[in-house]
């Protein structure tokens, strides 16, 4: 059976996740995390950013429980934040991220170059 280098990326990143255990911290809270993480992943391709305004009208979760799972994942260096103008334009807001290691880096570089099998 052939691995789908794909999976093998987001494998990668959600292992991070579940494998750091916060003090105090939940199976639920991991798992919050990791559909957190899977959202801003899936969209950041977009043309609109991603942004916890965003994820929070998306999920009808506050953003301040989105907040609380994105410290996390930027604590475990899986997500950044980018300063970038609201949508009003006179402020500034954030746009998330996944922030990727030099192992993901080369897996997601293999993957766009269609030759993701040869590691």
């Amino acid at each position: 059976m052939q691995l789908d280098p794909n999976r093998e990326l987001i494998r990668m990143f959600v292992e991070r996740i579940l494998d750091e255990i916060f003090p105090d911290e939940t199976g639920a809270a991991r798992l919050q995390q990791v559909g957190l993480f899977t959202l801003i992943y899936m969209l950041q391709g977009d043309e609109k950013p991603v942004t916890a305004a965003r994820i929070s009208e998306m999920t009808g979760q506050s953003e301040s429980q989105i907040h609380h799972q994105l410290q996390k994942l930027m604590k475990l260096k899986l997500v950044e934040r980018t300063k970038i103008p609201n949508k009003q334009g006179r402020g500034r807001a954030f746009q998330l991220s996944i922030k990727h290691n030099a192992k993901t880096k080369r897996l997601a570089a293999a993957i766009a170059k269609g030759g993701a099998g040869k590691r």
